[in-house]
């Protein structure tokens, strides 16, 4: 695929995107369950996706400019951006450890973790395989987006949504954690700066559209469950 025929699709692809969040941000009648209570409050708002859809804007416009400045004569820093990329995960990890409790339930935590990375995964290696960008090293065509900024993100986003009810600076650490993988990418010759604003941007939407569709799922089917003892 071009990157003329990406551009002109993005616009599209953007409209349908608004028009599903606008179908699942509809009213929704909900138990009294933490997770429910502080993910689904009577509406979810679309200005939750303003940042996440500017990201992702952002890198398909730089796929033509392929820029990595101020790196762009550096050769690969470190290879701590490999390490980095779980820590978000290992902060909530840490957290619970000691003690300090988040506003989801263990199984949902879990749930909405699998279903949030395999999300990201699945839009980024499908990204990556259809647009086909040379990374700056030249080791291979899937260099956009990022996998390492959509994983990294995916976790600071979750760290936030479960502990933004205790104080910012937990999101503030995991989003810090997440963009200095992001940098690391590009001084390391892996990356361009599109390819991880367009990760960051998958990774955050991903957490957010899991949050809006688990609770939905998790009801229909509990009420599945039920009619079936019943029966």
């Amino acid at each position: 695929m071009s990157l003329q025929n990406i551009h002109l699709k993005f616009p599209l692809l953007l409209l349908f995107w608004l028009t599903l969040l606008r179908t699942f941000a509809q009213p929704i009648a909900t138990d009294t369950t933490a997770f429910e209570r502080n993910s689904l409050q009577h509406r979810i708002p679309l200005k939750a996706f303003i940042i996440p859809s500017v990201l992702i804007g952002g890198g398909v416009a730089l796929l033509d400019s392929r820029t990595r400045e101020p790196f762009q004569t550096m050769n690969v820093v470190t290879h701590l951006d490999d390490y980095l990329v779980v820590s978000p995960y290992a902060l909530r990890v840490g957290l619970q450890v000691a003690g300090v409790k988040p506003n989801i339930k263990l199984g949902d935590e879990i749930a909405v973790t699998i279903v949030a990375n395999v999300l990201a995964g699945g839009v980024t290696e499908g990204l990556k395989r259809t647009v086909g960008s040379l990374r700056p090293n030249g080791e291979d065509r899937k260099s956009f987006p990022s996998g390492h900024a959509a994983i990294s993100f995916t976790g600071a986003e979750l760290l936030h949504q479960a502990y933004r009810h205790k104080s910012p600076w937990i999101s503030v650490a995991g989003y810090t954690l997440a963009t200095a993988t992001s940098v690391l990418r590009v001084a390391n010759l892996h990356h361009h700066w599109g390819d991880v604003l367009a990760g960051a941007g998958i990774g955050i939407a991903s957490v957010k559209l899991t949050y809006l569709a688990y609770p939905l799922v998790k009801k229909q089917f509990s009420r599945h469950r039920k009619q079936r003892v019943k029966d």
